[in-house]
């Protein structure tokens, strides 16, 4: 569990999908970076909440080529003392120990029950738990996350195998749900907050938005294609920030 940084500040990040947009990466990657900088300027730690390619596929030794930057900074980040954790999503499909082994991310694969600055915060994805999402949608994830369709992909040479991955996330985003004002969030929320929980921190929705359930805030991070806000914890308080466009 990542500490909190110097400042107190631990960094939401989510939905990225680096990848898909290539065009409108040219001025979001450079963004990004510099976001990236700053965390680790302030001394925060940064919880990647899934999705941050369009799709993660490893093979025993293949990588994926096109974000090799990224994780490039990802891995002078944790060099120089800061902590990132990622809590894979629904495009993160068969992830190994690439990020673990050779980047230094520690990585989750289920949804994290933690304590940050002495407050209680469940941290997840958000895909199948607070969207009711379409039950093709539901079935197609089954499909791709299942062993045989993973051991077939590894009979594949990756230069196919990554394309199909592809055009298997190009259909997973038409059919995920992103609705924000979905009934089951909220009641999601509320059941957290009779649980116990302080804090709650999803991704998945693309929407950024906080909603309160007594004592209760639940931050949906939002994305990084269109929206470009991110999470913030500080002092006792979660709060939902935009980095300004060319910032």
């Amino acid at each position: 569990m990542p500490a909190q940084g110097a400042e107190g500040r631990v960094y939401f990040l989510s939905d990225l999908h680096l990848g898909a947009y290539p065009d409108a990466e040219k001025t979001s990657l450079p963004m990004l970076v510099r976001f990236l900088d700053n965390v680790v300027a302030t001394g925060g730690s940064l919880y990647i909440v899934g999705d941050l390619l369009d799709f993660w596929f490893e093979y025993p030794k293949v990588v994926p080529r096109y974000p090799f930057k990224l994780l490039a900074q990802l891995k002078c980040m944790i060099d120089r003392g800061c902590e990132i954790v990622y809590i894979a999503g629904n495009h993160d499909y068969w992830m190994g120990d690439f990020l673990r082994n050779e980047v230094g991310v520690r990585t989750v694969l289920d949804a994290l029950d933690i304590s940050i600055g002495g407050r209680r915060f469940f941290i997840s994805h958000g895909d199948g738990i607070a969207t009711t999402g379409q039950m093709s949608y539901r079935v197609l994830k089954h499909i791709l996350h299942s062993r045989a369709v993973s051991f077939g992909f590894r009979l594949l040479h990756p230069d196919i195998g990554l394309g199909l991955a592809g055009a298997f996330s190009k259909v997973s985003r038409r059919r995920s749900s992103r609705n924000s004002n979905d009934p089951k969030l909220e009641s999601f929320v509320r059941k957290k907050a009779e649980e116990g929980f302080d804090h709650i921190v999803l991704g998945h929705l693309h929407k950024p938005q906080i909603l309160e359930s007594g004592a209760t805030s639940c931050l949906v991070v939002g994305d990084w294609i269109d929206n470009f806000t991110y999470g913030v914890y500080s002092a006792g308080k979660l709060s939902l920030e935009r980095w300004p466009v060319g910032g």
